[in-house]
């Protein structure tokens, strides 16, 4: 019974293990970890002295905040070999004034950056998250986060535009089945079936 006893408690360890291996594996966690690595050699200070700026400079635009307006944008940027960022582009966005929010933001990070002698660490592609608090909503995939204060009014969380987006897909109404995958892309860029949804509502208006 001891060596029974023994051989579960190991398998248990083992299993345990594996999950733990496989959730630090997620395409999200390497992400992050890759850009984390990235700052911490472009930018003056490291990762933790970048998001120290955000979390000061970064404000929650409050047409957004107001209109419940969440999501992704991924900011895409080059920071050459002078320490200067310039091409800021929205690969993703929200609008509502937080396109203008974070391309200000990285503008003021000029002379911030370490100089390179090579391009090789030029490019970011940096995934931030605006949310209202109280809102479910993933939060796994941005590597920095703008939080704003709930604007007196609840704001809808994930499930509720993907139940309205599964039912008008079951219906078959197209445009609206559009309309809340938009939605769900806009606050989960990263999600796959989000992404196959919205290809049937739109092979249902074709």
């Amino acid at each position: 019974m001891k060596w029974k006893s023994l051989s579960l408690a190991v398998f248990v360890f083992f299993l345990n293990g594996i999950a733990i291996a496989q959730e630090a594996d997620t395409p999200a966690a390497s992400r992050k970890a890759n850009l984390k690595k990235q700052l911490d050699y472009r930018y003056k200070g490291g990762f933790y002295s970048f998001e120290k700026k955000f979390n000061k400079t970064v404000s929650y635009p409050e047409l957004a905040r107001m209109n419940c307006i969440m999501g992704i944008v991924v900011v895409s940027l080059v920071v050459d070999c002078e320490g200067i960022p310039k091409e800021i582009k929205m690969k993703t966005s929200l609008g509502y004034g937080t396109n203008d929010e974070l391309t200000r933001f990285f503008r003021s990070t000029r002379g911030e950056w370490n100089k390179c002698v090579d391009e090789k660490y030029s490019r970011f592609e940096i995934p931030i998250q605006f949310i209202v608090k109280g809102t479910q909503t993933n939060m796994e995939d941005a590597l920095f986060i703008c939080e704003g204060e709930m604007p007196g009014h609840a704001c809808n969380d994930d499930n509720y535009y993907l139940k309205k987006a599964k039912k008008a897909l079951e219906k078959g109404h197209g445009k609206k089945a559009l309309k809340y995958t938009n939605l769900l892309i806009q606050r989960d860029p990263y999600n796959i079936t989000y992404t196959e949804m919205k290809t049937r509502a739109i092979e249902m208006l074709n």
